[in-house]
């Protein structure tokens, strides 16, 4: 099969080469608009092109397009859809979904799911104002088009709050919409993803999904998106007929084909609650689910845009633990030299639990039968360098299995969290009693 990827994100490299071991044609576009990078250089298994447009003919209508992103392209991709093109990706209008999170919420309002009660505003200093005449702490979240969702902020008075907005304002950040949330009793997150295609969701494959977002462990330091999640595929699950299922028509009706997942909070009475959702392949979700799945990495994807489930997974837990550099969670901009080039080592160790990221492969020092040589070796490209990932029935057991992959790749300032799990392991037994992830042990 031919597969032409359209690589927004610059997280792909793991797919695509996955895709090539099964013995499939693979072509590459890198969308690097403002800032050129050697990502996914140095493999030959795949075919890099710099225009993804010229490369559709060659694709043609029985190959497969896949888009990473959903913030750029969709809309044009979606011309390409009509003309017959299998395009695994999310449309214009379900990317919406995501991208605008007061679209996303009044598209789950309407749907009848749970929301969190909220105050919406147009600039920073409008919600600061507010702030200053409450008497509690709020939820602080970035709306509209912000595309930094780490900027949310849990404050715990009116003044932790006003500090954390004037500390924005002075940095000179604008919003054009924001929103205060009220907070609720966690008990924990939890998150819920199915695959969206023809026909609607996959049946007996709802991803439950518990992430890790700070930086270090315990939950502490600045967010990250994710520093590591624990997944587990369940053929039935409560948080899916409360936030997936009633969603189903209005995607249906969008066209959105792919992964969709709604991140929830359960409170500690029990009940959900919508936060926002993800309508595109996450990270580093894919590459749990990737671990996950049994068989052929693409053909099961081409087959849900045709109607057809010949997707087969394991159920069994699974863990994904992020392994970056300096300057991560930040640095998207700075100079080449910091990031790029640290070698790598001990991946070809761990085949199947190493996901690479920003990597390249380039020539470097090896020590091989008690010398160096210079040969083909893996290097960094970026912060975001590779996802590790482990199985086991129990959390625990996962949990050794990625660490021996995680300890066993080697580079230089690498940074991961040591404790991915243990917080899911501290309320599990809690989220049984209220009917949640029941499989997960």
């Amino acid at each position: 099969m031919k597969i032409l990827v359209v690589d927004i994100e610059q997280m792909a490299l793991d797919f695509c080469l996955r895709c090539a071991a099964a013995g499939h044609e693979v072509r590459l576009y890198r969308h690097m608009p403002k800032r050129k990078e050697r990502y996914a250089e140095g493999f030959k298994e795949i075919m890099l092109v710099d225009d993804w447009r010229a490369s559709m003919p060659w694709v043609g209508k029985d190959g497969l397009v896949v888009l990473t992103g959903n913030f750029v392209l969709t809309a044009e991709l979606d011309r390409w859809r009509e003309m017959g093109y299998s395009i695994f990706a999310p449309t214009a209008a379900s990317a919406r979904i995501e991208i605008d999170r007061m679209h996303g919420m009044k598209v789950a309002e309407a749907a009848g799911i749970a929301v969190p009660e909220y105050h919406v505003f147009n600039s920073l200093e409008e919600t600061e104002a507010f702030a200053r005449k409450q008497d509690r702490g709020f939820v602080f979240k970035p709306a509209g088009d912000e595309e930094n969702k780490a900027l949310t902020y849990v404050a715990e008075d009116p003044a932790d709050l006003v500090g954390w907005l004037r500390r924005q304002i002075k940095a000179g950040k604008q919003m054009k919409q924001c929103l205060l949330q009220e907070r609720i009793d966690v008990l924990s997150e939890l998150g819920v993803s199915g695959w969206m295609g023809l026909d609607g969701f996959l049946p007996d494959k709802w991803g439950l999904s518990i992430e890790h977002k700070k930086l270090m462990p315990g939950e502490r330091g600045p967010a990250t998106g994710e520093m590591g999640t624990v997944c587990q595929y369940a053929e039935e699950d409560k948080l899916a007929d409360e936030m997936l299922k009633p969603l189903e028509p209005v995607l249906r009706a969008l066209g959105h084909r792919g992964d969709f997942s709604v991140g929830a909070i359960i409170d500690t009475k029990g009940k959900a609650w919508f936060l926002e959702v993800t309508a595109r392949c996450g990270y580093p979700a894919w590459w749990i689910q990737t671990a996950s799945h049994r068989g052929d990495s693409a053909k099961w994807m081409l087959d849900l845009l045709k109607g057809k489930d010949s997707l087969r997974v394991s159920y069994d837990v699974a863990i994904g633990v992020v392994c970056a550099q300096p300057p991560f969670p930040y640095g998207h901009d700075v100079p080449h030299a910091m990031v790029e080039g640290n070698p790598i080592s001990g991946v070809d160790e761990f085949p199947d639990q190493v996901h690479l990221a920003s990597v390249m492969r380039a020539k470097g020092p090896v020590w091989r039968d008690g010398k160096i040589v210079e040969e083909q070796t893996y290097e960094t490209t970026g912060p975001y360098v590779l996802v590790c990932t482990g199985l086991g029935k129990t959390i625990e057991r996962a949990g050794v299995k990625v660490y021996q992959a995680v300890d066993g790749v080697r580079f230089a300032d690498k940074m991961a969290r040591d404790d991915i799990g243990e917080k899911v392991s501290a309320v599990i037994d809690k989220l049984h009693r209220f009917g949640y992830a029941l499989n997960l042990k």
